[in-house]
């Protein structure tokens, strides 16, 4: 029963409800061959009740012709049948009744078995399918995301459910996405408020000492400039936090928009950048891809370089090497440099907004440990992905990979 259930699972619609037509129009035949072969025996039976071989002569005047209506008998006599009105009442009324039942008999029994045939078609084909994208319809209507749709037939239906499992898995990763988003902008306002708890501190303090020293002249021309120096470089700090937290935000909503650029003139970007960037050292650049044209969004590709030279310049002690890959639709950017490395705190949350670590902004430049995460969500957004490591001889390596096909 489980092979017979299996098999008609596997079959395809439109065979399925062939088949089944099929089967109950042959089944709507038989029925109507059983029927008038019944009518037509009983019939038979009342007609041999009125088989005379000898016509009465006053129904013999009443019938213009009963030439062909003889046969002969075993006897090898000729017989006649009686018209039926000729036959009593009940009799009439059985033979009218039998007649009625062989002209009615096959409309009867195709109606009969073409709904039956429909109604088979449903509870065996249709119902389960139906039943079971019906309830994961209202689940998810009603915002519940827990369920799996099982259905272990491979026809259409079989197929559709498929793909309304897989369209309420997308909907559970989106959904988490949005979550995570959530999180990571909480996460965002939350350090953002930290950091700029230090500046508003310090410039509460230099304008109170400005406010209580300044009126009764306890203040050098000195120390007065200090504090208006350290006022303004907080005030370009706050500036700066404002204007950080803005570009993320308009990276959040940033849509990537691929267009059709040549690998040399990605290499050009890279070598362009880093000597902007790097100027202590020397960059290397080794450009091994496969393909002369590449569908990239250089916007995003420009930002995501700027970001992760810029972290391996103020790391690294003399070199940085930038290496160009391609593995089938992806794009490998491999940069790495020669200073200490990622700590294994710094592996696990070097890509997350502010995180700056053990590090020291070298050159009084404003680091606030966005480049990473800036350089990953693009690169989500790319469709690849941003990995950090260590090389095995020292020093820091980041590989990110973005679909460029």
């Amino acid at each position: 029963m489980d092979k017979i259930k299996n098999w008609w699972r596997k079959l395809p619609i439109p065979i399925a409800f062939v088949l089944c037509s099929l089967a109950f129009v042959l089944l709507a035949l038989f029925l109507t061959n059983v029927t008038v072969q019944f009518a037509q025996r009983n019939m038979q039976e009342i007609q041999q009740n009125y088989l005379v071989s000898e016509i009465p002569m006053e129904i013999t005047d009443s019938i213009p012709d009963m030439e062909g209506q003889g046969q002969e008998n075993t006897g090898g006599e000729m017989e006649w049948q009686l018209p039926k009105e000729y036959f009593s009442d009940a009799d009439r009324q059985k033979y009218d009744a039998y007649e009625k039942l062989e002209d009615i008999a096959a409309i009867f029994w195709y109606s009969i078995c073409l709904c039956l045939a429909a109604l088979v078609f449903y509870l065996w084909k249709i119902r389960k399918p139906f039943q079971i994208l019906n309830q994961a319809t209202q689940k998810i209507a009603n915002h519940d995301l827990d369920f799996q749709i099982h259905y272990s037939g491979q026809d259409e239906f079989g197929r559709l459910c498929h793909t309304f499992e897989v369209m309420r898995e997308e909907l559970v990763r989106n959904e988490r996405r949005l979550w995570n988003s959530i999180e990571e902008r909480k996460r965002l306002n939350a350090a953002f408020s930290h950091d700029l708890k230090t500046p508003l501190t310090v410039l509460h303090g230099h304008t109170d000492m400005l406010f209580s020293d300044l009126p009764d002249g306890n203040l050098s021309k000195e120390e007065m400039l200090e504090s208006v120096q350290t006022i303004s470089k907080q005030i370009s700090r706050i500036h700066a936090y404002v204007n950080t937290m803005n570009s993320i935000q308009r990276l959040e909503d940033y849509e990537i928009h691929p267009a059709k650029v040549s690998a040399e003139a990605v290499e050009k970007m890279l070598s362009e950048t880093a000597a902007m960037l790097f100027t202590k050292g020397r960059t290397d650049i080794q450009n091994r891809l496969s393909s002369a044209e590449l569908s990239l969004d250089m916007e995003a590709i420009t930002q995501i370089c700027e970001n992760l030279l810029s972290n391996a310049a103020r790391y690294a002690k003399e070199r940085i090497a930038v290496t160009l890959e391609q593995e089938e639709d992806k794009l490998i950017l491999v940069i790495e440099d020669d200073g200490n490395g990622f700590s294994q705190k710094d592996l696990q949350n070097a890509s997350r907004p502010y995180y700056r670590g053990g590090a020291v902004d070298a050159g009084n430049h404003l680091h606030f440990g966005l480049g990473l995460y800036i350089s990953s969500l693009l690169a989500q957004k790319h469709g690849g992905t941003l990995q950090l490591a260590n090389r095995p001889d020292g020093g820091a390596k980041i590989t990110v990979k973005v679909r460029c096909i």
